[in-house]
């Protein structure tokens, strides 16, 4: 990252967690006191669109949130981990001023992480389109209950699978509910989309890792209870039989600001516990 001179920060906190509520208060100072214009919330606010970054207080779901909405201004996100996990985030509240003197001092780095851009058909009329940072998931809205989907790429049709859903994730969200889908860890500076099904009742339909010049359309057969469509965890639309989710890269890109010395590697190590000595 070329050296620059950072005048306007913005922050945005976890309005659920004390502690990042506490943390944004110490922040604000220690940044005041370096001269920086700092504007700060629990919510991303349009006034941050001119600041030269955004640092986010809280775990996953809350960088999440700032992503969809900061992607748009084309400026860099700095993620600091006040929740449990923090895949995303690039670094840990005990290290965030150390992280932060190094990229004031213009020694961080830039990553770009690509988004899904998902738009549907419901019922006849055109709905969207959304960005998801993580995955888009169509599933069946009751627990337990199977949904029938039908999968095609680029208009052509791939499978119809039987089970809890289907999951479109970025190489970004491969660690989430992918993976728990026994879905494969991917390096998030890959150019793919993962197509990963929830629980198929055809044990031969396994995940699948496409380029993404691809489109992926994700139509509803049948379901005994109404479908659903989520990005990053959120509901956004309920789905009925014949309606249609189509699924691509979107244009737009987020820009993650990071410490010199962040892996991704590390990161699975340290959340994952790799290397740790069994019981």
């Amino acid at each position: 990252m070329k050296t620059r001179s950072f005048r306007k920060i913005a922050v945005v906190y976890n309005s659920n967690k004390e502690r990042a509520y506490k943390e944004w208060l110490k922040l604000e100072r220690w940044l005041k006191a370096r001269r920086k214009v700092v504007i700060g919330g629990p919510t991303v606010v349009p006034e941050m669109k001119h600041s030269d970054f955004v640092i986010v207080l809280g775990g996953d779901g809350t960088l999440l949130n700032a992503a969809r909405e900061v992607c748009r201004w084309n400026i860099p996100l700095l993620g600091v981990n006040v929740g449990r996990l923090g895949f995303l985030t690039a670094s840990e509240v005990g290290t965030m001023y150390q992280t932060l003197t190094r990229i004031l001092a213009g020694k961080g780095r830039l990553e770009e992480r690509g988004l899904l851009s998902v738009t549907a058909t419901v019922r006849g009329k055109p709905a969207g389109p959304f960005l998801g940072l993580n995955e888009a998931v169509v599933r069946s809205s009751a627990t337990g209950r199977v949904v029938i989907l039908q999968a095609l790429i680029d208009n052509r049709f791939l499978a119809t699978y039987v089970g809890d859903g289907l999951i479109v994730s970025t190489p970004t969200g491969s660690t989430a509910y992918s993976l728990a889908a026994s879905g494969p860890i991917v390096h998030p500076k890959l150019n793919i989309l993962l197509l990963c099904p929830i629980c198929p009742h055809t044990l031969t339909q396994r995940p699948l890792i496409m380029p993404t010049s691809e489109s992926i359309a994700v139509l509803v057969e049948r379901s005994s209870q109404p479908a659903m469509i989520s990005l990053d965890g959120q509901e956004i639309l309920t789905l009925q039989p014949g309606d249609r989710v189509d699924i691509q890269q979107a244009t737009e890109r987020v820009k993650f600001l990071m410490d010199p010395d962040y892996s991704f590697y590390e990161v699975l190590q340290s959340k994952f516990k790799w290397g740790a000595p069994t019981a």
